[in-house]
């Protein structure tokens, strides 16, 4: 959203809040891109509200969106394999930023290049690594059924090592549409008890509640 309307967008949340705080719980989040360069400005920005949750998202590598169709078409396979560990060292620097809950969508650069999910690197253990020590939560989110690759962020293979890393596991939609809200959740927690999960966390004032899936 534009600047101008974020306060709009808080004060409605909090309307809501209140509305609605006998049948359920509204919790205030925000999206939020991770440019390493302007860290302190997105900090200083969030802490003037009560946020319940941020979820950090890397949307742009190299001043070029992930969803940006044909980015990888000209490049050598050593050039992919050199992006996709440029964006994991974005995920891990995001994760080691101290500013977010949750980290968004963390295999998203294959929405639009299915392929991307077979470029071998060791960026992402080691990024997985990090995010564990760290204690930041990764989405599963379903919003990847509606892109090329098909399928959730991130793939199964990307979920049991991120069980082996200790990393807390949370919910997204990424709706965009109101009829896609809690879009396959159901299917979600199947999956994860099938990998091993045994549960899921949320948040609330930015602390984590871990729920049984």
């Amino acid at each position: 959203m534009k600047k101008s309307e974020f306060q709009a967008y808080v004060e409605e949340v909090g309307r809501l809040k209140e509305k609605y705080k006998d049948r359920i719980h509204v919790l205030l989040g925000v999206e939020s891109d991770f440019f390493a360069e302007h860290i302190s400005h997105y900090e200083m920005q969030y802490k003037k509200y009560q946020f319940d949750y941020i979820i950090g998202s890397v949307h742009f590598v190299d001043g070029i969106n992930i969803f940006q169709r044909g980015r990888f078409d000209s490049l050598t396979d050593a050039e992919r394999i050199q992006v996709k560990e440029r964006y994991y060292e974005q995920i891990k620097a995001s994760a080691q930023s101290g500013l977010f809950q949750i980290l968004g969508h963390i295999d998203a650069m294959k929405g639009f290049y299915p392929p991307f999910s077979t470029l071998k690197t060791e960026m992402v253990d080691q990024t997985l690594k990090i995010i564990g020590e760290e204690q930041v939560a990764i989405e599963i989110n379903t919003s990847g059924k509606t892109k090329d690759v098909g399928g959730w962020y991130p793939a199964d293979d990307i979920l049991e090592r991120a069980l082996f890393y200790e990393v807390p596991v949370t919910f997204g939609s990424d709706a965009h549409h109101p009829e896609r809200i809690a879009d396959d959740f159901d299917v979600v927690r199947q999956k994860l008890k099938e990998i091993g999960y045994k549960e899921w966390v949320y948040f609330i004032n930015r602390k984590p509640v871990v729920t049984n899936l």
